[in-house]
């Protein structure tokens, strides 16, 4: 794994951050990949056994959704 995302894994962004923030700071650095880097990181949080980020993490990817219907998507 890139050490990059090793390094962003570790920060424990969820702990810093609300999710509305982290809404807006995935959809600025993803764009339309956002979502499945969210939901990667609520998988991975999972494995960890980290049952907060993870709810966090679905939060994030809840508001990220509920942000525009996407076209395509009958939305």
């Amino acid at each position: 794994m890139p050490h990059s995302w090793k390094r962003s894994r570790e920060a424990r962004l969820w702990q810093r951050l609300d999710p509305a923030e982290a809404t807006r700071v995935m959809a600025d650095c993803y764009g339309d990949g956002a979502g499945a880097e969210v939901l990667l990181r609520a998988f991975l949080s999972e494995r960890d056994l980290n049952r907060q980020a993870v709810r966090f993490w679905l939060r994030v990817y809840e508001a990220l959704n509920s942000r525009e219907p996407c076209p395509g998507r009958g939305g």
